[in-house]
């Protein structure tokens, strides 16, 4: 029974965990996630100045109804209080002549769509309408609709009821007094809103800006770039971002700077416990990094290249620690089973260097280091172009550097006679790109100066 409980617990699945799920879900599906920061911004505030402007622009236009409403309901009141006034004295004396003189003049009025007259039996003694003279509104006087406004007002004398005035008063003005408005209100304000989204989108891309410059920064930053700087000099929240920002880039240029200082003490190290263990080859490992770095500028090597090919220069050997040292300090020629033990130290050098994520490309170069271009070389055999370039350079300078030091078994060769050396394996052992190329620095002296400048502490160098 605990066994099921703890399944269900641990199982199951909370439902209003999955409802958040799928409005998430759904949120990222709409089209609004892929929108730049700046037209989310200014789509917002111009939503919002819209919704504004629409309620202030519905607000004013019912205003403005209800107040000609009250207006010509004044006017009606106020034409339909004159007519009972003026026909009185025409009513009591029934004297037609006056009553369409004065239905006449309200009729004068623009907005007045009918006006009449009626006695107290409700028949109508005079209309506008003439066909309607005549009739008799038993049932009450009729409405003719929302589009007039009616006005009734009783004539008495002394309290008596005599007759009925009533005025007809069209709704036309109203409408066209609404359409003045607009045109006068209300275009002004469209113009208004158009104008402020427009300075909306003007303004949003002028702060959001800044938080661009941010982001640009930030992607730069995770593709390496260290030296990236975020200028915005504002105080506000985004200033403040982007000067925390700076201080970040900061802090970790100096992290990076100790890391390659004690990467490169690290690669020192190992490239000293090479010469310590081969004390014929002190120095080697600098003299073939730096004519290697000479070389690579010849042929336009980049930079990323080339510090590859520095480092890798630098350790070619470290696979020597794991050979046995009898073998590399021994007095004389190596047998076969020693120069297959030796053989194996480029892989013992990769193997070593593999695991560090930094040294993948330089891995690779140590294990090709002793390649020849004909295809001759080991471990793997590789030939031609097919070496990458930074293993045939090394392999080329360590060569000619092995030929001019003192070694266990042999005194070393003079400059001259490692050049015929290297030139009759040109071709065969070595590039003969690169050949020309080391010819060339040889000619100019650029080797010996390197040489020059490295102290060298083997026997008989100099």
């Amino acid at each position: 029974m605990g066994d099921q409980s703890e399944l269900n617990i641990t199982g199951g699945t909370d439902p209003s965990s999955s409802s958040k799920r799928r409005r998430r879900g759904f949120l990222q599906a709409l089209p609004i996630q892929s929108i730049s920061l700046r037209w989310k911004v200014a789509l917002s505030f111009s939503i919002l100045l819209i919704l504004v402007a629409g309620t202030v622009a519905m607000a004013l236009v019912r205003y403005e109804w209800i107040f000609l409403s009250k207006e010509a309901e004044k006017r009606a009141d106020l034409l339909a209080v004159n007519l009972a006034v003026n026909a009185r004295d025409p009513i009591l004396v029934q004297d037609e002549m006056r009553f369409g003189t004065i239905v006449e003049s309200i009729m004068m009025e623009e907005d007045v769509k009918y006006a009449f007259l009626l006695d107290n039996r409700m028949e109508v003694v005079y209309h506008s309408d003439a066909n309607k003279i005549g009739e008799v509104f038993a049932g009450g006087i009729p409405k003719t609709g929302k589009s007039v406004i009616q006005k009734v007002v009783d004539i008495e004398v002394e309290g008596v009821m005599v007759g009925t005035a009533v005025v007809g008063l069209g709704a036309d003005h109203i409408h066209s007094a609404m359409v003045t408005t607009i045109i006068g209100a209300l275009v002004p304000l469209l113009v208004g809103t158009v104008l402020g989204v427009l300075g909306i989108f003007f303004l949003a891309g002028i702060h959001v800006k800044k938080i661009e410059s941010l982001d640009m920064a930030v992607q730069a930053l995770g593709a390496g770039n260290l030296f990236i700087e975020v200028d915005v000099k504002s105080q506000d929240e985004v200033g403040r971002l982007a000067a925390h920002f700076n201080e970040m880039v900061g802090m970790l240029n100096k992290a990076r700077q100790q890391v390659l200082k004690n990467f490169t003490e690290t690669v020192n190290a190992l490239a000293a416990t090479v010469e310590a263990k081969d004390a014929y080859t002190k120095g080697h490992c600098e003299r073939v990094a730096l004519i290697s770095n000479a070389i690579a500028q010849r042929v336009g090597m980049n930079e990323s290249a080339m510090k590859d090919l520095a480092m890798a220069a630098i350790l070619h050997d470290i696979g020597k620690i794991g050979v046995e040292g009898d073998i590399i300090s021994k007095l004389g020629p190596l047998d076969d089973v020693e120069v297959d033990n030796m053989k194996h130290h480029p892989v013992i050098g990769a193997r070593i260097l593999s695991p560090l994520s930094t040294l993948g490309r330089v891995s690779l170069y140590v294990k090709h280091h002793h390649e020849h271009y004909d295809g001759t070389g080991y471990p793997s055999g590789l030939r031609g172009e097919v070496i990458p370039l930074p293993s045939r350079i090394i392999h080329l300078v360590d060569a000619y550097d092995a030929m001019t030091s003192n070694r266990p078994y042999r005194h070393a060769l003079s400059p001259g006679e490692a050049v015929e050396r290297i030139k009759e394996g040109e071709g065969f052992q070595f590039d003969p790109e690169l050949v020309e190329v080391f010819l060339k620095l040889e000619s100019e002296g650029v080797i010996a100066h390197i040489y020059d400048e490295v102290v060298r502490s083997e026997p008989g160098l100099s």
